[in-house]
């Protein structure tokens, strides 16, 4: 499969790839020229090129064909995802935009194990970001999900209660009465995912009060880092792209 490199500046030309991009490509990968790549500029547009010229940290691409492509679910699906530990939330980034999230939000939920702040939340976040764009270029996306600053529920549920309706918010909870699969859902959707400890009951109580339904992904009791992907699986099978 030839390379799918992120370059935000796609136009028909030639074009000289940053210092990085260069050196993966030259060697990490072994482009030599006249090898045929493709560049996505993380806006829906998709661009057809060569390689032209090949140095360490300097590789020129000529791009012949620019064209705009989708492949992004319907539903436009924002993933609430509570701050989990170790490699957990770099799973889920990387998952989730395989299956088609369109924007990730990082949560401080009450009982979040993981605590970032200042500087630190700041590098995670970038490298979140990251992790993103790689997991867009290996899967054939050309819009990059947004990854927002960590934020508090109270931020998550206000911005919810001011953005454009119709909208659907769904909080995952194993012992819910409805399932995933009976629940009315139409885009746009968000989809909030607790902690490892679980939601608190004032946290449940302000999602049910915000509008946010309750439903279960189900019998079993999912890790919060397979719960994102189960339900992003399950709803990308009822909007028909499986």
């Amino acid at each position: 499969m030839q390379p799918r490199i992120l370059f935000q500046t796609l136009a028909i030309g030639e074009h000289r790839l940053d210092a990085q991009t260069s050196h993966h490509l030259a060697v990490v990968l072994r482009a030599q020229a006249g090898q045929l790549v493709t560049l996505f500029d993380g806006q829906g547009q998709e661009g057809q090129g060569k390689i032209t010229a090949v140095q360490r940290s300097e590789v020129t691409v000529c791009v012949t064909a620019v064209e705009h492509v989708l492949r992004e679910s319907p539903l436009a699906i924002t993933v609430v995802q509570s701050l989990c530990t170790g490699d957990k939330m770099d799973w889920v980034i990387q998952k989730a935009t395989e299956l088609g999230a369109a924007v990730i939000v990082p949560l401080a939920a009450a009982r979040s194990v993981l605590k970032l702040e200042g500087v630190r939340a700041a590098k995670r976040v970038a490298h979140w970001a990251a992790t993103a764009q790689a997991a867009s270029a290996q899967s054939g996306r050309t819009l990059v999900p947004r990854i927002r600053p960590i934020q508090t529920l109270h931020e998550v549920l206000d911005e919810w209660r001011h953005s454009p309706s119709p909208k659907t918010g769904v909080h995952l909870d194993p012992f819910a009465a409805q399932g995933l699969s009976e629940a009315q859902i139409s885009g746009p959707i968000t989809l909030m995912i607790g902690p490892e400890a679980g939601w608190s009951d004032d946290e449940e109580v302000l999602m049910q009060r915000a509008g946010f339904r309750s439903v279960r992904c189900g019998p079993r009791i999912l890790r919060t880092e397979t719960a994102a992907l189960v339900a992003l699986t399950a709803l990308a099978i009822r909007a028909g792209e499986f």
